[in-house]
């Protein structure tokens, strides 16, 4: 058993590392809080009497994950597998979720938090398709010599800063996950603005995009993204946006706030901006 304590299983443990890995020493060993005795102990202990060197660089024991507050379990019904979170949840909402959570700290698996955490992700992806709309270029970065002025400019640079001293810190994923949502904010106000420098708008989306996928978010094609599950045709939801248009000038918003309702039920999100 992984827990049991037995000499024999620690020393298969370092043997098997040795063998594959063809290391004495791990960079990095994880496993549950409630592994560090007398597993890891007694792994440690057998593993450097025998080869006099350090068994283990860096030590991840990650808290526990409960469903609704309770111990997951077979025998309380609230045992369930990837494959079914995965049939519900895209894959990074479920990475967000996580990510949002210290890997040391206690972890509640809801479903009201996974649609919080599809929510967060809608909002990114969003303001990536608004700087799109607007021309921002993504493959051609602004010059910093002419852009160091440009308040996005040293936000999304602070963003990036932080962001790193954030995962040195123990992989403080929580806390870096939310200077970049710091940055999206920070792009979404400049898209306010009548006149945008394209070249800036594409740098930072791209930048915010590069932190991503250091956690393995933001790699999705926005307009997929948006658009997955959406039950209506292209040409029905354009349909449906100039009919409340219409409405909203006769100042039917009623009529307007319906149609709003039922392509949300649709799966789609109508948000009025100053460019439509």
């Amino acid at each position: 058993p992984w827990g049991s304590g037995r000499p024999g299983w620690h020393i298969e443990c370092s043997v098997m590392s040795q063998k594959y890995l063809k290391t004495d020493t791990l960079d990095i060993h994880g496993g549950g809080r409630d592994l560090v005795f007398p597993h890891h102990e007694n792994e440690i202990a057998q593993s450097e009497a025998a080869t006099g060197k350090p068994f283990v660089r860096y030590w991840i024991h990650h808290g526990f994950l409960t469903i609704n507050q309770e111990k997951m379990s077979k025998s309380l019904g609230n045992f369930f597998t990837i494959r079914e979170v995965l049939a519900k949840y895209h894959p990074e909402a479920i990475r967000l979720f996580f990510l949002n959570h210290h890997y040391r700290s206690p972890v509640d698996f809801s479903d009201a938090a996974l649609e919080e955490a599809t929510n967060a992700l809608e909002k990114v992806y969003l303001a990536f398709k608004r700087v799109q709309e607007r021309g921002g270029d993504m493959r051609y970065p602004p010059s910093a010599e002419t852009l160091k002025k440009e308040p996005l400019y040293q936000e999304i640079v602070g963003v990036e800063e932080k962001f790193k001293e954030a995962m040195n810190d123990d992989f403080n994923t929580a806390l870096a996950l939310g200077y970049i949502f710091g940055g999206i904010k920070a792009i979404n106000v400049y898209l306010q603005q009548t006149d945008v420098n394209k070249g800036l708008l594409g740098w930072a989306a791209a930048k915010l995009k590069e932190l991503g996928k250091i956690l393995g978010i933001f790699q999705c094609d926005p307009a997929d993204f948006l658009t997955r599950g959406v039950s209506l045709s292209k040409e029905e939801i354009e349909a449906l946006i100039a009919e409340r248009a219409e409405a909203r000038k006769r100042r039917d918003f009623k009529t307007a706030d319906a149609i709003r309702d039922k392509l949300r039920e649709a799966g789609i999100i109508l948000e009025d901006t100053p460019t439509g």
